[in-house]
């Protein structure tokens, strides 16, 4: 195990600062065949700081960020800390009228992305009054180009503990996107707690960061920072790709990657295909969507070096507020299929979401955490910050339950509960069942409106390939496996269930579909 000190400034632009310093010459970033030192990194922080203000940006400005995974985003994330500036970036999978409307919530100074996107969003009726840049295009409105021509002087602003470093917005699988609210404080706190607990440990002092996660998620930002605060170059790819994935895993170095589990899916069946290891993954670390133990137990033969490490947290708790280390993937360990526990300085219950008591250890009611750092709010938005923030506690908006021993297990969304005559019907446990079924590749599991009993379960599967399998096939599998009133009344197939880019299956958009 690696010794390395791990650096978690209060401030978080103090953390390129400190390794210029320490670190000149080291390679902090490589991206599509080109290196940057952590000195060289600094200086263009320093760039893109006095092109933000050259600019007119100023502190408590928001500046979106529209484009894939480039190099100069960690540039102007770090300058626009070092003066005060909101760093927002925005996903770009949404249609363009999607982005729109988070620019109009956002109420942006700037917005720079990749010429692709910001000619769609100008054909859906662009941003508004707002200026806009490009990136990688060379032309008179590139914001590479005015990055390169500023000097790399520090910027004469002293940032605060309060000041906001991102705004990163909700997924919005369940209403219109929110711009979550996360400060310097929340960063160094996050820090403190996943030092104490020990996460993202580099096995050896080679140990490279894989980063293919996007960079308007929570993970994909926070798992940026944990490369640079422990001296692990990180290895950027510009977007997601299993087959680039496997071939970046037979170099000499030791990969430590974050995923999401259908991700793993992915690379897992890439590399089988290919005919080619996986042993260079020296962590792997994943969330925001359960992990089937099929799947695990696949990932874990496949990646036989790697640690394992689950977390589970939210855009509001700045990630991660309980984590899963290795050895609780340990196979037919009972904790195996749970979250794992609270993180250090993290408080987590189990509350009835009706009457907000505190339930007693195997009952299932809603998550609710609290930490110091939990956001500050929703941006612009109190009355939604009041509904998720109560007495310091955020309400997840999950149902699970906690065993006797600490572990939580997340068992579904609230709202994607299903009430079917009365019984309460947590479509994750039926998935968790069929996850098991050889001819299943995806499933996702369904409320169907029912005149007679309110609601139904519909299975919504995709096969793999050459699978046998049709809904009577599902249907006999299931039965004896869960109660008769949880067995579903309809089964249907698809070539593939519709995620959003955190890789959560959009039940909304399923369930949208099945009252149609």
């Amino acid at each position: 195990m690696s010794q390395r000190e791990i650096l978690n400034p209060p401030i978080l632009a103090d953390l390129i600062r400190e390794q210029a310093r320490r670190r000149p010459d080291e390679t902090g970033l490589i991206f599509e065949g080109r290196s940057f030192t952590y000195g060289e990194m600094n200086a263009r922080a320093n760039r893109a700081a006095q092109a933000f203000k050259s600019l007119g940006i100023k502190r408590g400005d928001r500046i979106v960020w529209l484009a894939r995974n480039v190099a100069t985003f960690w540039d102007a994330l770090f300058g626009a800390m070092k003066i005060g500036a909101v760093m927002t970036p925005v996903n770009w999978r949404l249609a363009p009228a999607e982005v729109a409307q988070i620019i109009a919530d956002a109420k942006p100074s700037l917005v720079v992305g990749e010429t692709m996107f910001l000619e769609a969003l100008e054909k859906a009726g662009g941003a508004g009054d707002v200026k806009i840049m490009t990136l990688e295009n060379g032309g008179a409105d590139c914001f590479d180009a005015l990055v390169d021509a500023q000097d790399a002087d520090e910027p004469d602003f002293a940032p605060a503990p309060e000041d906001v470093v991102v705004q990163l917005y909700t997924s919005g699988t369940t209403g219109l996107p929110k711009g979550v609210i996360l400060p310097h404080r929340c960063y160094y706190e996050v820090g403190v707690s996943g030092e104490g607990a020990g996460v993202i440990i580099p096995q050896t002092e080679d140990e490279t960061i894989l980063h293919a996660l996007p960079h308007f998620h929570v993970a994909g930002v926070n798992f940026g920072f944990m490369g640079i605060a422990r001296s692990m170059p990180i290895i950027q790819h510009r977007q997601f790709d299993p087959a680039a994935i496997v071939k970046e895993a037979q170099g000499e170095k030791p990969l430590n990657s974050f995923f999401v589990p259908a991700m793993i899916m992915m690379i897992v069946e890439a590399a089988k295909a290919a005919g080619v290891p996986l042993d260079k993954f020296a962590g792997v670390s994943y969330g925001a969507a359960p992990m089937p133990e099929p799947l695990l137990d696949a990932a874990m033969a496949a990646m036989p070096n790697a640690v394992f490490t689950q977390f589970y947290g939210m855009t509001e708790t700045t990630g991660g507020v309980t984590v899963l280390n290795h050895d609780g993937h340990a196979k037919g360990a009972r904790q195996r299929v749970s979250a794992g526990r609270a993180l250090p300085q993290c408080d987590v219950t189990i509350r009835d979401p009706s009457t907000g008591e505190e339930l007693p250890a195997g009952e299932t009611g809603e998550i609710v955490a609290r930490s110091r750092f939990v956001m500050d709010g929703y941006w612009m938005n109190p009355q939604a910050t009041g509904k998720a923030i109560r007495d310091g506690w955020y309400w997840s908006g999950d149902a699970g339950y906690m065993d006797e021993n600490g572990f939580v297990y997340v068992v579904d969304r609230i709202k994607d509960m299903i009430i079917s005559g009365g019984e309460n019907i947590y479509p994750a446990e039926i998935e968790n069942v069929l996850a098991r079924c050889p001819g299943i590749a995806e499933v996702a599991v369904i409320g169907a409106p029912d005149e007679k009993w309110g609601e139904v379960v519909k299975v919504v599967a995709v096969k793999r390939a050459d699978a046998d399998l049709d809904e009577a096939g599902i249907k006999a599998f299931l039965k004896g496996k869960i109660a008769d009133f949880k067995l579903p009344k309809y089964v249907t197939f698809m070539d593939a269930l519709p995620r959003n880019p955190s890789g959560k299956i959009l039940k909304t958009a399923l369930r949208g579909e099945a009252a149609a």
